[in-house]
């Protein structure tokens, strides 16, 4: 993809799900209590509740009672993150979703974008007043729609022969880390290689570097709205084995990019891979924050922490069993098997993706420098645009962005304020293993129906209620 010089922005982990159409009547002050799902049943974590209020949102509270996520009643979802770092999607008319952090100074605007008669989606981000774009490609698994990562900017074949390969000789560089305030504060968890032998190593640690120095800013400024200042912690540091692991998913998507690009310059079509597309076992290094499900309940896994996917889940499935390789301090225990929704772990990769597309611009620009090798000949050619000047960050992102964080603080207090006032006594429940007569017992007919296979979806006017094989699997 070249050089952007800028990381995205952190805390803006989701895709497009659309739209929660306006609520309705629903059930007033009631909730909903998702039953046992101790990951692998693709559906919520168990004791999972939702509260109705009277404007018509949701407060999804976890097991614990925390909040996980807040609906309002105009469409707004808020997620609630366990390091404090929340995030606003959005959705708008014409497949338009705006995505921000609870504070307004970072995320994106996506939108449909169609080149050469194809469908792609473009994200504008803005990070701190800096915008730019990237691109994605919509792809459907089990009935969901995911969005791939997808580079319109190829390097010469000679680039990627050098970035692919081992380097002729052990490589000293010092990335001058050491006096950074998130290096010290990840320190017992994040060590760098005393010296790389090969570009993908180097790349690897450009990798886990950016992710933690993006979550450091990103407490920071969660931080610093609640005027409290973020805290150290004790960390397991990162393995040897799992940095290997990382390196080889990092080796396996630079040989991605390059078939990409040869099928770009023979006139091919240059698909994008799905997320389940490896014959092997597939890394993700987490970007945002997130709660997860496993056998032992609820439990974070933050930005830094690498879980591995050993095989593809189900069809019908929105969500994938994994197991956490490495986790810091409190986070899921390393070696447990964890419950992940496909659109996170689809935007991890996605973020991988576009951080190793970063690097590759920096190993380019600073060849012969810092102990680098010199490029060979033709490896130092700018990178070509396989789009031409289609691609290019919309304007008015940064007000967008923020209008919308604003509205959403304010609606989400209301709903809060509204579901504390409305949560006493016993709420009716939606236990997962329900049938479809047991639901309309308690929700009554849904407003629309749709059936794609095994699986049937009843919209409510403020919630998804998803059948498989006539048991309720997830709600949404």
């Amino acid at each position: 993809m070249g050089t952007q010089g800028n990381r995205g922005p952190t805390g803006q982990g989701i895709g497009t799900q659309g739209s929660r159409g306006p609520t309705g009547q629903g059930n007033p002050g009631g909730g909903r209590q998702f039953g046992n799902n101790a990951g692998g049943n693709g559906g919520r974590p168990a004791g999972t509740t939702v509260v109705h209020t009277r404007n018509g949102g949701d407060v999804i509270k976890g097991a614990n009672g925390s909040v996980r996520e807040v609906h309002t009643a105009g469409g707004a979802v808020i997620h609630h993150a366990p390091t404090g770092v929340n995030r606003v999607e959005m959705a708008r008319p014409g497949g338009r979703v705006v995505v921000a952090n609870a504070r307004g100074g970072s995320g994106y605007v996506q939108r449909p974008l169609v080149v050469n008669n194809r469908n792609f989606v473009q994200r504008t981000y803005v990070v701190h007043g800096v915008s730019y774009a990237r691109v994605y490609r919509p792809y459907a698994f089990g009935g969901i729609s995911l969005n791939v990562y997808t580079p319109y900017r190829f390097y010469r074949p000679a680039f990627y022969a050098y970035a692919f390969n081992p380097w002729a000789r052990p490589v000293y560089y010092n990335f001058g880390w050491g006096g950074s305030p998130w290096f010290g504060f990840y320190g017992g968890f994040f060590t760098p290689y005393p010296y790389y032998a090969t570009p993908s190593l180097w790349l690897t640690d450009y990798l886990i570097a950016n992710t933690l120095q993006d979550a450091y800013q990103a407490r920071l400024d969660a931080a610093a709205a609640a005027s409290i200042p973020p805290q150290n912690y004790a960390a397991t540091p990162l393995t040897p084995d799992v940095k290997q692991a990382i390196a080889d998913e990092v080796h396996r998507q630079l040989d991605q990019e390059r078939n990409e690009q040869q099928s770009m310059s023979t006139g091919g079509a240059g698909s994008a891979p799905p997320l389940v597309s490896s014959n092997g076992p597939q890394v993700f290094v987490v970007a945002n924050a997130l709660t997860v499900n496993s056998a032992g309940g609820e439990c974070p896994v933050t930005e830094g922490d690498v879980l591995q996917m050993n095989g593809a889940p189900a069809p019908n499935s929105t969500y994938a069993d994994v197991v956490v390789l490495a986790s810091k301090g409190q986070d899921c225990r390393k070696g447990s098997m964890v419950s992940v929704a496909l659109n996170d772990l689809q935007e991890m990769q996605n973020q991988m993706r576009a951080t190793i597309d970063q690097g590759l611009g920096d190993l380019q620009s600073k060849q012969g420098q810092g102990g680098l090798p010199t490029l060979p000949a033709g490896a130092a050619a700018p990178p070509d645009n396989a789009f031409g000047n289609q691609v290019q960050p919309d304007a008015n992102v940064a007000t967008e962005i923020t209008q919308v964080a604003q509205d959403a603080s304010r609606q989400e207090q209301d709903v809060v304020n509204q579901s504390l006032d409305n949560s006493g006594g016993t709420p009716p429940t939606i236990s997962l293993g329900m049938t479809v007569s047991e639901v309309e017992q308690i929700m009554g007919k849904p407003k629309d129906v749709a059936n794609v296979g095994t699986k049937r979806i009843y919209v409510y006017p403020s919630m998804k209620v998803i059948f498989i094989d006539g048991k309720v699997n997830d709600v949404q």
